[in-house]
């Protein structure tokens, strides 16, 4: 008689070329994920519970791995599926934006960009946006880690930090980065007046890359190649250290374009005055094909207007 599997052998992938989940797994697994429990997604799908884990247990059998560690009362999603979960709510919601794209006539642009831009920039000037395009309807992605296709169910546009060199891509400038110190009033009190980077020395230096590039290509324009700061701190967007700046923690090298509401509130300072341009900035860019710069025609109109005075 054969032997019976053990019920803790390790899953394995069943990946099918050119097959894919049901959907509806796919949608069963987000709204677990959501609600944390396979009692509440059965109400809300309005299935029986057993459904639900039958549909898990499909999605982990295709994965080859557990997607969530079963207890009690509650559900909790493992490391694998905590993976997966961007991906499927993002397919998800393009599907959704489609659906009603094609029953309500409208249109659905999905447009990709750092999360420093999106909250400091264009989330202010969305509402501009909207109401002179009633009918554009846009979902922003801020995964600005994934490389982008530009195929069916991928994004239309990207807005990204370089230099704006994209070959096959129509590209153009969004914003230049031109950066200088900036910190809260009470830090900039401790710099002196005038600032020195004496004083600059003692303070934490709060960076947005590990490379640190913004501050030594500022730090080597006022001649100081043997600078060192009292403590480094790094984090992993531009906007988390300029809100730690801002909260006095202390001093970053930002963006004039993306602090500029901070500078006029009087959240941050800049206490020094040389600014530098760093030769990179914001570009926005899409695939150099007919069909596509017709489908983006109406937002790169309205990015084209919304940069800045002598960045037309």
């Amino acid at each position: 008689m054969p032997q019976l599997p053990s019920r803790r052998s390790p899953l394995k992938p069943v990946f099918e070329q050119n097959r894919l989940p049901p959907l509806q797994t796919l949608q069963t697994f987000s709204i677990v994920a959501e609600t944390g429990s396979f009692t509440a997604a059965a109400t809300e799908l309005n299935l029986s519970q057993s459904a639900v884990s039958r549909q898990i247990q499909h999605l982990e059998h295709y994965f080859g791995c557990s997607l969530f560690e079963r207890h009690t009362r509650k559900v909790v999603i493992t490391e694998q599926g905590a993976a997966i979960m961007p991906i499927v709510n993002g397919l998800l919601v393009s599907l959704r934006n489609s659906f009603e794209a094609t029953r309500t006539k409208s249109r659905s642009l999905t447009i990709r960009m750092p999360p420093t831009f999106a909250r400091r920039w264009l989330l202010p000037r969305l509402p501009e946006l909207q109401s002179r395009h009633e009918d554009l309807n846009i979902t922003i992605d801020t995964a600005w880690f994934a490389r982008p296709t530009f195929t069916v169910g991928d994004i239309d546009l990207l807005i990204t930090y370089g230099n704006g060199h994209w070959p096959g891509m129509d590209v153009f400038l969004l914003l230049p980065e031109k950066l200088t110190p900036m910190c809260s009033p009470a830090v900039a009190e401790t710099l002196g007046a005038p600032a020195t980077l004496e004083n600059l020395s003692s303070c934490v230096l709060l960076h947005s890359n590990p490379r640190q590039s913004d501050w030594t290509l500022w730090l080597q324009a006022e001649g100081a190649y043997d600078f060192r700061a009292a403590r480094n701190q790094i984090f992993d967007t531009q906007d988390f250290a300029m809100t730690a700046a801002a909260s006095g923690y202390g001093v970053t090298m930002g963006d004039l374009y993306l602090a500029k509401q901070d500078l006029q509130n009087g959240e941050l300072v800049t206490p020094f005055p040389r600014i530098i341009d760093s030769g990179y900035g914001y570009y926005a860019l899409y695939p150099a094909r007919t069909e596509t710069r017709r489908k983006v025609a109406d937002l790169v109109e309205w990015l084209t207007e919304a940069r800045p005075v002598g960045e037309q």
